[in-house]
């Protein structure tokens, strides 16, 4: 999973107002990863899809004892 990429890629986002703009004109959700990878950061879209999910499952197991 790139969640360190997106993390990364976010970091950069806030603190390159040349970033920012290039990402105002991003219509579509790929045109972003498109851009991240363009820049070399380790984005994949289907990771962004599912980390909803490895959240979700990471925060039961936090809360939960099996015994």
């Amino acid at each position: 999973m790139s969640r360190e990429g997106w993390k990364d890629f976010l970091r950069a986002a806030e603190r390159s107002p040349a970033l920012q703009r290039e990402l105002s004109v991003c219509s579509e959700t790929i045109d972003i990863v498109e851009l991240g990878k363009r820049l070399g950061f380790a984005l994949c879209l289907e990771d962004l899809n599912k980390d909803p999910e490895a959240e979700a499952i990471s925060k039961w197991f936090d809360q939960n004892t099996i015994q």
